[in-house]
Formats: structure tokens, C-alpha cells, sequence
């Protein structure tokens, strides 16, 4: 067999001569504790990397993909997955006797990994030779219809619920049926997935809030709501960190869904599993103006409240990003001054320049800025303690970065959870100009 064409010539160690993945995976468990000798911070992504460099590979997927093509498994999930009918044909019958491999970790089968990769021909052989189309894998508990919805595959989903597959598809991990995979997950041919959702309705699938919020359908959210109104309330599953429909309206960057759920209820201040609001969500200024303007409306109720009881104002996070979302500067820098210390770290509007710097509002961060917000503050977001240039670089906004660095935004510090500065965040992301920007600071540093 041809060594890959990422593996160096120089390798400095040999494979064994039958290396499978469960001794590749001990492997790098074993390297992980010897790296951690010296290293105690050191993560699995680590030593996985130092590995394959040891066997002369690129990377670890590469080490991996090359170990697991040595095996009859590997052979046949790589056949399933490039479309080799042929392939697949002759190493089944090689081994007549032979059960259909699930592929680790989540034991997922051929039917799945020719379905993600949209081989409609392969589809068809292994339900010919009998294969379940519902078969789940243990991962996500789906079917093979739920992976090639997801993939914006309409043949291979027609194919499959032709042979019988559950077009609904409850009881996966995400609790969003095949039409959810189909229409809530981003990327892809957007008309595809749309083709996908309609053919599952023609076959008797419905939508949920979910699904209808992200294809926009008005009339199928109002339909739903009508039906159930706490449907509003409803959360998405723990993977999804349990949204409620405004929260993903946010997310999906859909305006007149958000529209559309306030005006039916929903409740603008409601949060997430990590106590986040729905704006929390926006990465533009303007995706949630709806929201916005629904705080602010409650924030003005609260200040003639505090008014009329000789008080001060009570006010956190969300009211000052709405006063500064629709650039009600005097009425923020009111509020500034009756609390000098409202957008300290520790003040009660904590976090408010890491959300404007996420919104890529660029007037509010400068505002921020000019009144005192520390450009380097760490504040809990998500999972993680992160500063304004995390975000900011994370969503590719270039200007907020440069805003940032100019009032002395630090990028080397890193976040809590990944151990990453901002630009490794940006090049994570892909974001190629935001990377640039961050070198160049550096340089000049």
C-alpha cells in the first residue's frame, strides 16, 4: 500500500506491523502522561500531535486515517464513504460470514458514513443487501436519515425513507427529529436543505419551532404557538445549551422571526443554560433591534420607577446594552454618572463592552472606551472567562480589533477554557484579516 502523502519520508519511528485504533488511542494516552511530567498543562490534542510527528505524520487524523486503512473496517468505511461499490461488493463478500462494522467512538455504520457523504449508489447496495434504515449509531442515537439531511443529501434522504425510514426521527441526543438536522445545523446549500424539510413534510414530518424559525416560516411559528403557546418556552436540548426559540431567532440571525416572537410573547430577558440573554446571541448590531428595543422599554419603566421612589436606578448588563444598542448616550452616560462604577469588571453591568465588541457595534465600544470600560477585562462568556478582543477577533470584526489594541486592549492574554489569546482565536475561526491586524500589532510591540 502507498504511504499517505502526508507522512515524511524521515519518520523516526516504525508502525507496528498490525497497528489498529485501539492501540493508537493507548498510545496517546500513554504520551499524554509523559508529557504531563513535564508539562502538567498538557492536553490530549497534545500528545495526539506529538505522536503522529514520532511516526512521521502531519497530524493525528492523518496518523489515524492511515492506521485505520490498514484494517478490513477501515477499508470499508473508507469505501462507503468515496462511493467504491466495487470496493465495498468485494470485501462483503470476501467475508460472507462477517457482521456490518460499526466505526468508533459513537459505533456508527456504513449506512451513516454513505449517507453524510451523500453516495446515493452505496446507499442503495447496502439496502439491497438487507441493511436497516434505522439503524442508530450511539452517539447522537440517529439514523443514517438524520446524517444525510444534515448534509443537504435530498436523493439520499428520499432513497432512504423510500425503503422504509422514519422520516420523523424523534429520540435523537439534540431532540430536533430528521427535520431539525435538516434546517437547524448552519453551512451547506441553504435551497437544499430547504428541498430536504419540504420533502419530509410531504411525507408526513411536521415542523417544530425550531425548524420553522429557521426557514421563516410566520405562518408555521404562529401556527405552533397557537396550538401550544409554551412552545415560546421551550428549550433545546443540553447540546444547544437549552435556547429558548428567541435565543436560536438570534443565533439564526432571522429579524423577523425575532419580530415575530415578541409579538406572540416571548420573553426578551429569558436566558440560556449559561444564564446568557437572547442578545447575548448578535453578532451585528442590528439582528436584534426588536430586543433591544423591548429592554429599553423596560429600563425606561425602571428609571421613572427609581424616580418616583427618590432611588436609585437598579440596572444591569442587558439595560445598558439596549441604551447603547439604539445609541441612547445620554441616557447611559446619565446612568454613568449616578453609578461611576456601573461598567467596572465588578460593577453590575459587568461584560457589557465584551457583548458591543461582539455585536461589532463599533460607536457603543468606542463610547465604552472613552468613559472608562477596560479594553483587557475578563468576563464569564460561555464556558469561558474571555476579554472584548476574544470576541471581537473570534467573529472576524476587524474594526472593533483595531479599536481595541488602540486603547490598549492586551492580546496575549488568554481565555480560561481553551488557553487561547486572541489570535489564536482568529485563526481559528479563519479570520484572515482580523489574523493580520494581531501580527502586525504584535510586531510593532
Amino acid at each position: 500500500m502507498p504511504e499517505p502523502t502526508d507522512r515524511s519520508a524521515s519518520a523516526s519511528l516504525p508502525l507496528p506491523d498490525a497497528p489498529n485504533l485501539d492501540w493508537l488511542r493507548k498510545q496517546a494516552k500513554r504520551h499524554l502522561d509523559e508529557l504531563r511530567q513535564a508539562q502538567p498543562e498538557a492536553k490530549l490534542a497534545d500528545a495526539q500531535f506529538g505522536l503522529a510527528q514520532q511516526y512521521g505524520f502531519s497530524s493525528w487524523r492523518a496518523l489515524k486515517a492511515h492506521v485505520d486503512s490498514l484494517t478490513v473496517d477501515g477499508q470499508l468505511f473508507a469505501a462507503a464513504r468515496s462511493g467504491d461499490v466495487a470496493k465495498l461488493a468485494t470485501l462483503l463478500d470476501a467475508q460472507p460470514d462477517r457482521q456490518l462494522p460499526r466505526e468508533k467512538p459513537y459505533d456508527h455504520t456504513l449506512l451513516h458514513a454513505a449517507a453524510q457523504r451523500g453516495r446515493t449508489a452505496v446507499v442503495e447496495f447496502l439496502l439491497a443487501r438487507g441493511m436497516d434504515p434505522n439503524v442508530r449509531e450511539s452517539g447522537d442515537n440517529t439514523y443514517p436519515m438524520h446524517w444525510a439531511a444534515a448534509a443537504g443529501h435530498l436523493d439520499v434522504v428520499r432513497r432512504l425513507a423510500d425503503a422504509g425510514g422514519d422520516v420523523i426521527g424523534r429520540g435523537d441526543d439534540h431532540q430536533l427529529e430528521v427535520i431539525g438536522w435538516a434546517t437547524c445545523w448552519d453551512g451547506g446549500d441553504d435551497s437544499a436543505h430547504r428541498a430536504i424539510a419540504d420533502f419530509l413534510v410531504s411525507r408526513g414530518a411536521h415542523h417544530h419551532i425550531f425548524s420553522a424559525i429557521a426557514m421563516d416560516l410566520a405562518d408555521e411559528v404562529r401556527r405552533i404557538v397557537a396550538s401550544d403557546p409554551s412552545t415560546l418556552n421551550s428549550r433545546m436540548s443540553r447540546n444547544e445549551n437549552h435556547r429558548t426559540p428567541l435565543h436560536f431567532a438570534v443565533l439564526k440571525n432571522r429579524p423577523a422571526m425575532i419580530s415575530l416572537l415578541l409579538e406572540l410573547g416571548a420573553d426578551p430577558l429569558a436566558v440560556d443554560g449559561s444564564n446568557e440573554p437572547a442578545a447575548a446571541y448578535a453578532t451585528t448590531p442590528d439582528t436584534d433591534r426588536p430586543v433591544m428595543e423591548k429592554i429599553r422599554a423596560m429600563t425606561s419603566a425602571e428609571l421613572i420607577s427609581a424616580k418616583r421612589g427618590h432611588r436609585p436606578a437598579r440596572v444591569g448588563t442587558m439595560d445598558i446594552v439596549a441604551i447603547l444598542a439604539l445609541s441612547d448616550w445620554d441616557t447611559a452616560a446619565r446612568l454613568l454618572r449616578e453609578n461611576p462604577g456601573l461598567i467596572r469588571p465588578d460593577g453590575p453591568a459587568a461584560g457589557v463592552l465584551h457583548l458591543m465588541a461582539k455585536r461589532n457595534d463599533v460607536a457603543a465600544v468606542k463610547w465604552l472606551l472613552q468613559h472608562g470600560a477596560d479594553p483587557s477585562a475578563r468576563w464569564s462568556h460561555g464556558n469561558a472567562e474571555v476579554t472584548p478582543l476574544h470576541l471581537a477577533a473570534w467573529q472576524g470584526h476587524a474594526e472593533v480589533v483595531r479599536v481595541l489594541l488602540a486603547a490598549g486592549a492586551d492580546p496575549r492574554i488568554r481565555d480560561s477554557e481553551h488557553d487561547g489569546d486572541a489570535l489564536g482565536w482568529a485563526e481559528h475561526a479563519g479570520r484572515l484579516e482580523v489574523v493580520r491586524i494581531l501580527e502586525t500589532h504584535a510586531a510593532q510591540s
